[in-house]
Parts: C-alpha cells; sequence; structure tokens
C-alpha cells in the first residue's frame, strides 16, 4: 500500500501504519489517513466539493485528490480516500453551532425525509432479528421496545409535517451523518436541518453523563432562533433512538459484543425521565405536542430543566 499511495499521491512515506485497513502516516509535521470509500462513488465528487467549499471557512480536515484529481484511489476492488487530518476537537454544542453553514446547495449531500430512511431501517431490521433471534438473544429482548420509539418518533415527523410548513430559518446547513464519529471528517459532512446534530448531541449527553445539558441548551437557543416546526422535527429526532440502532449494527457486523447493549437496557427508565425533561424544557417556549407514555414517567427532580 505504501508505494500505491506514493505514486497515486506523489508522496513519499517513511512509515505506513495499518489498522484495520485504515492507513496512517506522517508527513511534515501533518497526519494523514487514507481509508476505504463505501458511500456512493458519484457522490465522492460533490463530498470533494463541499469539503472545497467550507475548508476555507471551517477547520475541518481535506480531502487530498490524486494526481489525477480524482477525490477517490482504487486499490483492486475497494476505493480509498487520503485525508489530511488537520485537527482533534472534542465534540460540543458551540461547536456544532458554530459549523451549522448555511446558503449551500448540493443536492446530493441534503438530506430532508428522515421518516422514510427510519420507516425502511425498520423494515429491514425487523427481518434481520427473525433470522438471528437465536444468536441474538438481547437484541431480541430489546429490540420491540427500541422499535416502539422508533414509530413513535416517526408519527410525531409525520404529524409535525402535516401540520406545519418550514420557515426561512428552517434551511439545510452543515451536518453530520453521526456526530459522535467525527465533526471534521469530510465523509461524514451532509447538509440537513440544524435540529439533526442538536438532537444527536442531546440523546449523547444522556449517555456521556453530562449534567450541563440544560445550561448549554440554554446558551444555544439565545443565539440560535427555531421556529415551532424546528422545535418540533428536533423533538421527534431525539425521540428516535438512533444510538440503539447505531450499536446493533456495530453487534451484527462484528466489531462489538452483544453484552454491551447492557449499558443501555440498564439505564433505560432513567433515559425516559430524561427525555421528559428536555420535553418539559422544550414546552417553557413552545406549544409542542405531548407524548403520553413520557408524560407518564415524570419530570426528575434532580435534573430540571
Amino acid at each position: 500500500m505504501k508505494n500505491i499511495i506514493e505514486y497515486y499521491y506523489n508522496l513519499r512515506i517513511d512509515e505506513l501504519h495499518n489498522n484495520n485497513d485504515v492507513y496512517h502516516f506522517d508527513l511534515n509535521n501533518n497526519h494523514f489517513t487514507f481509508k476505504p470509500y463505501t458511500d456512493n462513488i458519484d457522490k465522492s465528487y460533490d463530498i470533494y466539493k463541499l469539503n472545497t467549499i467550507i475548508s476555507n471557512k471551517l477547520n475541518i480536515d481535506s480531502i487530498i485528490p490524486n494526481k489525477y484529481n480524482n477525490p477517490l484511489t482504487k486499490v483492486n476492488d475497494t476505493y480509498y480516500i487520503l485525508i489530511l487530518n488537520k485537527t482533534k476537537v472534542k465534540l460540543s454544542l458551540p461547536l456544532i453551532s458554530n459549523m451549522a453553514l448555511s446558503n449551500i446547495n448540493i443536492t446530493s449531500l441534503e438530506r430532508n425525509k428522515w421518516e422514510l430512511l427510519w420507516e425502511s431501517k425498520i423494515d429491514y431490521y425487523e427481518l434481520q432479528v427473525r433470522e438471528n433471534e437465536k444468536k441474538y438473544p438481547l437484541i431480541r429482548e430489546s429490540f420491540d421496545y427500541f422499535i416502539g420509539m422508533a414509530e413513535n418518533a416517526i408519527s410525531y415527523l409525520v404529524n409535525t409535517k402535516l401540520e406545519l410548513k418550514p420557515t426561512i430559518t428552517d434551511q439545510k446547513v452543515i451536518s453530520h451523518n453521526n456526530i459522535v464519529l467525527s465533526l471534521t471528517d469530510p465523509s461524514n459532512i451532509i447538509l440537513d436541518h440544524k435540529a439533526r446534530d442538536v438532537a444527536e448531541y442531546i440523546k449523547f449527553s444522556f449517555w456521556s453523563n453530562n449534567k450541563n445539558i440544560f445550561k448549554e441548551l440554554n446558551e444555544y437557543f439565545y443565539y440560535n432562533y427555531y421556529s415551532l416546526y424546528g422545535i418540533r422535527i428536533l423533538f421527534s429526532r431525539i425521540l428516535y433512538p438512533s444510538f440503539y440502532f447505531i450499536l446493533y449494527d456495530e453487534i451484527i457486523s462484528n466489531k462489538k459484543e452483544e453484552k454491551e447493549l447492557n449499558k443501555i437496557i440498564s439505564r433505560i427508565n432513567d433515559y425516559e425521565v430524561y427525555l421528559y425533561n428536555i420535553y418539559l424544557y422544550l414546552r417553557k417556549h413552545y406549544d409542542i405536542p405531548t407524548i403520553e407514555w413520557l408524560k407518564k414517567r415524570g419530570p426528575n427532580p434532580h435534573l430540571q430543566p
């Protein structure tokens, strides 16, 4: 692989390190990553275009094209992408807010129909679980609960779109497929409603034991206006248990052990209380619909918004 990188990128590498087919090397005090690209091939040009547009405005990693000015390099049957890693950043709400640049139009990178994606995932997961229920007892035990939560999120989102229209404040901004994975990796950057990353951060805050979430939200909403439509789709995404399905995928693909699910299952009652506290916080300023099953959990007096 060292010879391939040197040939296609006109570089001279001293040491190349391989970690599960992801290659790392240092050159001129810079760190580079050469890793498989698994998304749509045609979309890679738009990812490169977006990276070029925003790299001068945001401190993000940069895609390095090969000597043929192609963002991807094919090695055997696998496409790879070379990335210059500029910096490591700590996930935070202010950083998410600062990265949310708007007025960028690249259709292939836009996400706006969460409900269709969620429905498709549910159908796929239900089939997969039926075929593997004996192999994964913890998944079988917990699956129906989280599918129910996901369906609740879909219903909340669909009703929002039927009852309200987006405003000028609901335009697409720089967002991420997975905020926990990386905020600076160009292959993780998409265009979506600003509620996407904020909702994922709110969920992440529970599982990372962030005790300052409501203080952070106060500051965030002081500088960021949301329409009623925006707040309602924010809450719909908060309701969607993405953390469970991300772990589910990692278990099925043998990246993590099934017992990791116990960390979620053992705290689900506390998580429901946390969700209700988030609902109460948003309800202070916006007339959003109540979730009856969540209301029964009641607020946590030790974690009041």
